[in-house]
């Protein structure tokens, strides 16, 4: 037993100093294995979404409205339905998501493997890419952990225990909460509640910032391949540096196409859920400033996941774009005033392709950028000071 334990901590181990494509893949299935929804499997277990979706309504849609029909007294008690309100439908919308776009998420996860696998083809890009993967790994890695103690150590416990206290009529149909059993039937319901949101919404939101990060690394290493064509001693009349460029070029235009096409996969299935997220997340935070600062103390971590979770969308987001700009600027300055005539028509048809903006939007017009984050932060400050004043 206790040689299984030590192996089994040493893989574990292995597993979070290794950096590579497989090993990210591993990382952020750790949420769906546990659930019962895994990637990689092609059926899921229905017990965890039934568990999921119906404590989710119990919980949050049902206590918030009785609350607020029964026990609700003021603007305060009414705002304190609204978070639970809305705290419901992101964890609806997220995990109708994780279910429903299994099937393109995991051609997503094709697309990836192959960009992956087309950057390594060189020797020298694979140590580039694990240093590039590294980082990656530890903002997965670092997002498990703000989730446990933000989410799931503070809120979801002084929630459990504190019912009264979050806007909710606490376990409907369970009355008399001091009487065995009730009060450990009513624990269950809730604790069940915390427990799936929690590995819906952690797995749902490691998966998009590796997609992101990830993209953005491809990006990065396009570019720098595409700047090693200045080393080709490429002058006219050298048949040989031509045909090295000419290869190089299809390759890198071969990789691009299928980066702007993971990139618009991408953008097809996360775009309605981030428009979603972003205007209840914005309201949320808004409503959060105006409020007496003990209810800010009992949502305050459900504010705080908002508001690091909307700026690392939009950082993620901004990095993706300005990777993008980053190797049109190389293929500019590629020394393509050197090449060939039919070597430079194959750059100046992937200065076309670059050229098409690689950008998240939100609700198909707001762009998801570090611009974006400043702006509503602006927002929300202009609106507390006139809410105030």
């Amino acid at each position: 037993m206790l040689y299984s334990l030590r192996k089994f901590v040493v893989k574990i181990k292995n597993k979070l100093n290794e950096n590579s494509f497989q090993n990210l893949l591993w990382l952020i299935n750790i949420g769906p294995s546990i659930g019962g929804f895994s990637y990689f499997n092609d059926k899921i277990k229905a017990p965890f979404w039934i568990v999921y979706f119906l404590s989710n309504i119990y919980v949050n849609v049902i206590g918030a409205v009785l609350y607020q029909i029964y026990y609700a007294d003021g603007l305060i008690d009414t705002l304190y339905s609204y978070f639970n309100i809305s705290m419901s439908i992101i964890i609806h919308s997220m995990g109708n998501w994780l279910v429903f776009e299994r099937k393109r998420l995991k051609n997503i996860f094709v697309l990836v493997k192959n960009n992956n696998d087309m950057a390594i083809q060189c020797e020298h890009n694979l140590e580039k890419l694990k240093d590039l993967l590294k980082p990656i790994k530890q903002l997965v890695i670092v997002w498990y952990l703000f989730h446990f103690i933000n989410d799931f150590l503070i809120f979801a416990i002084l929630r459990l225990f504190k019912m009264d206290k979050f806007g909710l009529a606490p376990c409907i149909g369970l009355e008399f909460l001091n009487n065995i059993p009730n009060k450990e039937i009513c624990i269950l319901l809730l604790g069940s509640n915390s427990i799936t949101a929690e590995i819906a919404v952690v797995g749902y939101d490691a998966t998009f910032l590796f997609l992101l990060a990830h993209t953005a690394a491809m990006f990065e290493i396009l570019k720098e391949e595409t700047l090693s064509l200045n080393n080709i001693g490429y002058s006219e009349g050298q048949e040989e540096a031509a045909a090295i460029v000419r290869k190089k070029l299809k390759d890198l235009s071969n990789c691009h196409n299928l980066l702007l096409q993971t990139w618009e996969k991408i953008q097809e299935i996360y775009s309605v859920n981030i428009s979603v997220s972003f205007g209840l997340e914005a309201i949320t935070i808004c409503l959060f400033f105006v409020l007496p600062l003990d209810v800010c103390f009992r949502f305050g971590p459900f504010i705080l996941h908002g508001i690091a979770l909307f700026f690392l969308y939009c950082y993620q987001g901004q990095k993706v774009t300005t990777a993008a700009e980053r190797f049109q600027e190389a293929l500019y300055c590629s020394g393509w005033e050197n090449f060939r005539i039919d070597n430079q028509k194959m750059i100046s048809f992937m200065l076309r392709q670059s050229q098409k903006p690689v950008t998240l939007l939100v609700a198909s017009f707001v762009p998801v950028s570090i611009y974006t984050f400043a702006c509503t932060m602006q927002f929300i400050y202009k609106f507390v000071t006139v809410f105030k004043t």
